[in-house]
């Protein structure tokens, strides 16, 4: 199944479960053998594997248990400054603010009628 935006996290949340299930199987490794290689609970393997939500740094471990941390890259990839930014000596951003409003003091009346 491919992953869309349209799913709910559940969905989501059990197809991550069953592609590490799948990965794992294919590794020729149990259950066991993962949680011992990522460092987390029998359990936390069990419950991510049936869809359940378990916290970030485990997901992080078991996917570098089984090779794939590089593929997090894919997922969310660095964001690169464009050719002109570089050209014109632009830096990173680091935060984001919207453009401040003037402030217009309104009145009765001032509507526009058409």
């Amino acid at each position: 199944m491919k992953i869309r935006n349209t799913d709910s996290n559940v969905a989501v949340l059990m197809e991550i479960g069953q592609r590490i299930k799948d990965i794992r199987i294919a590794q020729l490794m149990t259950q066991n053998e993962l949680c011992e290689k990522a460092g987390v609970s029998f359990n936390t393997i069990v419950r991510i594997e049936n869809g359940e939500s378990s916290n970030t740094n485990n997901l992080i471990r078991i996917v570098r248990a089984l090779g794939l941390l590089e593929n997090f890259d894919l997922l969310i990839p660095e964001q690169e400054l464009l050719p002109e930014d570089l050209f014109q000596k632009k830096t990173k951003r680091k935060r984001v603010s919207k453009p401040k409003r003037k402030n217009v003091k309104w009145e009765w009346g001032d509507e526009k009628n058409e």
